[in-house]
Order: C-alpha cells, then sequence, then structure tokens
C-alpha cells in the first residue's frame, strides 16, 4: 500500500512470501539436488514520482531466506540438511520507464537501477548493485527490443540461498531453470516480435517471436574478468 504526502512526496510498505522448488547442477549440466527454498521479505519506501517519466525510492527492507534440500545425488557429499539466512538492509532505486505498454511494448525504453547495503547473517556486511536497460523500436508490424542486465553482489552465496541465476525461457533459453548460478551476471537479449492480423477477443493482439541471447554468471568478480 502507498500513502502520498506533501510535496509529492509518498510512503510505500509492502510485504510478501514465497516458495519456490529449484534444482541445483554442476558444470557438466548434472544434477546435482533439489530443494525447496522460502522467501519473506518485508519493506517500507519513502519516495517520490517524477510525474510520467519514473520515480526514486530510499528505504529499509528486510529479507529471510532458507532452503532445504528434498533430493541429493549419491555422488554429492556435505549438502547442508537445512540453511537460513537473514539480511537487513537499505537500498536505494531509481526507475525511468518509457515503454508504451507494460508486455510486448512497441515503442520506448526502460531503465532501472537498484543498490543495497546491510548485513547478512551467514556472510556479515553485502553490497549489492542492480541495473537493467531495455530499448524498444517498431517497424511496422515487426518490434525490436534490446535488454540488457548487470548484477553484483560483494559476497559469496551459499547454494540454493543467494546469489543470481540464468536459464530457463528469455534467461539463456539453452539451459535448465537456475542453471547458472553467481554473484555476478550479465546478460543481453535480442527480441524479434511479429503482430498478427488478427485481434482476439480478451487480448491486446497475438504475437510470434524469436530471441538471442548471451550471457553467463560467476562466482567472484575476478572470474568475470576473465
Amino acid at each position: 500500500w502507498t500513502i502520498g504526502i506533501s510535496n509529492d512526496w509518498f510512503v510505500a510498505a509492502y510485504a510478501g512470501i514465497e516458495r519456490r522448488y529449484g534444482t541445483l547442477y554442476n558444470e557438466r549440466g548434472d544434477e546435482l539436488a533439489r530443494y525447496k527454498r522460502n522467501d519473506s521479505r518485508i519493506g517500507l519506501d519513502l519516495g517520490q514520482p517524477w510525474g510520467r517519466f519514473g520515480e526514486v525510492r530510499l528505504g529499509l527492507t528486510s529479507q529471510r531466506l532458507s532452503a532445504e534440500p528434498t533430493l541429493v545425488s549419491a555422488d554429492v557429499t556435505g549438502v547442508p540438511k537445512k540453511v537460513h539466512s537473514t539480511d537487513i538492509g537499505a537500498r536505494l532505486a531509481v526507475v525511468v520507464d518509457q515503454l508504451d505498454y507494460a508486455n510486448f511494448p512497441t515503442l520506448g525504453y526502460r531503465l532501472v537501477g537498484q543498490m543495497s547495503l546491510g548485513e547478512r547473517s551467514t556472510a556479515g556486511r553485502f553490497q549489492q548493485l542492480e541495473t537493467s536497460a531495455m530499448g524498444v523500436q517498431t517497424f511496422g508490424a515487426h518490434s525490436f527490443s534490446l535488454f540488457g542486465a548487470l548484477r553484483g553482489a560483494s559476497q559469496r552465496e551459499p547454494q540454493a540461498i543467494g546469489g543470481y541465476a540464468l536459464g530457463g525461457f528469455h534467461q539463456l533459453s539453452g539451459y535448465r531453470d537456475g542453471q547458472l548460478l553467481g554473484n555476478y551476471v550479465a546478460f543481453s537479449r535480442l527480441t524479434w516480435y511479429w503482430r498478427l492480423p488478427y485481434t482476439p477477443l480478451a487480448a491486446r493482439g497475438l504475437f510470434l517471436g524469436a530471441t538471442a541471447e548471451a550471457g553467463n554468471a560467476w562466482a567472484t568478480r575476478a572470474d568475470a574478468r576473465e
């Protein structure tokens, strides 16, 4: 929920709980373990809208993560029965959104940047920086979208708890969901989609498209430089 205050500033509180099931892989893509992950988060932001241009937020957040293996390969040893992690910190987020549509945009751009500082129960102090950019241009019925993202965390993460993941639909589609894990991620995607000359009853349109994707994940910043 959000409360507006004087001079266009606002206060926004949020909370969420999520449960996901995932898989850990080795470098060859073999399954090492399957796990259950619980993620709960609460936060409070002070923000200012920039009209139709975007917004900036500064706030406090707390996140609790836990992961528990549900199936472990017989070749794997040393997997903890359960891992917990609690984050408490502050974040600064800036969003500039000039896309004409949230889904299948035809024109515009979107820039997102977020920096977080805080304490993690399993790793001490942490710093995170996440940036992404997207631009879209349309020629007739054909739209082209270019997306790029850089994300980094200053600490080493326990497997299945933190870090970033790539793999799955539109996130390196040739890999399985979450197959690539790391504290540093670089990713880019070029998307083409064509709006078909049919208008369904309950949707804006029908689209046919394709993507070209590139990216990787690294455990440390030194690995990313190699």
